[in-house]
């Protein structure tokens, strides 16, 4: 029988491992028993936070009692540790991307559905109300039929990100680990991708990973789209500098996504919405600004809240494995696309 408190551990105490840790720990109705991780350094982490360390996370989940597992580890790792988890029947949030192996995150996605335990996949930003506004802004019709959308993702990472020898490493550029939020929330907004097209680079770095990309969509409702990233400019420019969801971004007050209908057109996350005055369509009328107001919150929070009412039955995962997988089809098209220079059709 469950605990009032819902008993967490954290596998991976990286920089999102320690993370989950601190939102573990300040939220009242769970508690962090125990951190898994092989880096020696991170037995202080787990110290600082005053519960077990194990090198080994098979032990951790051997010998310790919980209610749920949240797994931070590196990309490479999550279907390994999430499927070790879901054989012990613990729900398990595990975080973006499910997998760098498209093959084996969908056997992993069929095993789970079969043994029926939850698995929540950390697209975080899904649970952001300023997302879940702009959801409903297009649901309603008020941007009329949308004819193009425009991401941008473009930062600079600090040169010593790269200490870590696997981020250097194929599978870990920003396609993978950045792109895929981005890829998440079109695919949450917009629908489904039909193709891609997209070409890559990385003379800012030198590494095996790609540090630039860019992605044009075309949707199945007839969008076209355009993602834009780098994690090599020195640019305000993206999600994390503009939504305010982690304290590590210095803020700018900017947008990073650009919705166009035929109606009216939306900015995120700053909830901007231009149509012309009058209600008709028109490039000589004059623009009228609506800024759609939202009760603030932290999406990792947020995430944090709706995993514990998934492992207490009372919610299903807003974002399954086989949603993820979805992602991380279009962002495979994307590194096909860009390392091929074709059109990949979905």
């Amino acid at each position: 029988m469950m605990t009032e408190q819902l008993r967490l551990a954290v596998i991976g105490a990286g920089a999102m491992g320690r993370d989950h840790i601190r939102y573990i720990q300040d939220d009242a109705d769970a508690r962090l028993v125990a951190i898994a991780d092989p880096v020696p350094a991170t037995e202080q982490v787990a110290k600082d936070a005053g519960v077990p360390w194990f090198a080994d996370y098979k032990e951790m989940l051997e010998c310790t009692a919980l209610d749920g597992v949240v797994i931070a580890s590196p990309n490479h790792l999550h279907v390994p540790m999430a499927r070790e988890t879901v054989k012990r029947g613990i729900p398990t949030l595990v975080e973006k991307p499910i997998s760098d192996d498209l093959d084996d995150a969908r056997a992993f996605a069929d095993e789970a559905r079969a043994s029926g335990v939850p698995v929540l996949v950390g697209q975080h930003r899904r649970h952001n109300p300023k997302v879940r506004r702009a959801k409903e802004i297009i649901e309603s019709g008020a941007l009329g039929t949308i004819v193009t959308v425009a991401i941008l993702y473009n930062l600079y990472k600090p040169d010593t990100y790269y200490d870590i020898p696997w981020r250097r490493q194929k599978g870990a550029g920003p396609i993978l680990v950045n792109m895929v939020h981005d890829v998440d929330l079109m695919r949450y907004l917009i629908g489904e991708p039909v193709e891609i097209q997209g070409m890559s680079a990385n003379s800012a770095r030198g590494f095996e990973v790609e540090d630039s990309a860019v992605a044009t969509v075309r949707f199945a409702n007839g969008t076209l789209g355009t993602i834009t990233l780098s994690d090599s400019a020195a640019s305000p420019w993206n999600w994390e500098s503009t939504a305010r969801e982690n304290p590590f971004f210095a803020p700018y007050d900017t947008d990073a996504y650009y919705i166009m209908g035929t109606k009216a057109s939306l900015s995120l996350p700053r909830l901007h919405l231009f149509s012309h005055a009058g209600g008709v369509s028109d490039w000589t009328k004059p623009f009228v600004c609506e800024v759609q107001g939202v009760r603030e919150g932290l999406p990792h929070r947020l995430q944090l809240k709706h995993f514990e009412r998934v492992i207490r039955a009372e919610e299903e995962p807003l974002v399954t494995p086989e949603d993820a997988i979805k992602t991380l089809e279009v962002l495979n098209a994307v590194k096909q696309a860009a390392d091929g220079g074709e059109l990949v059709r979905l």
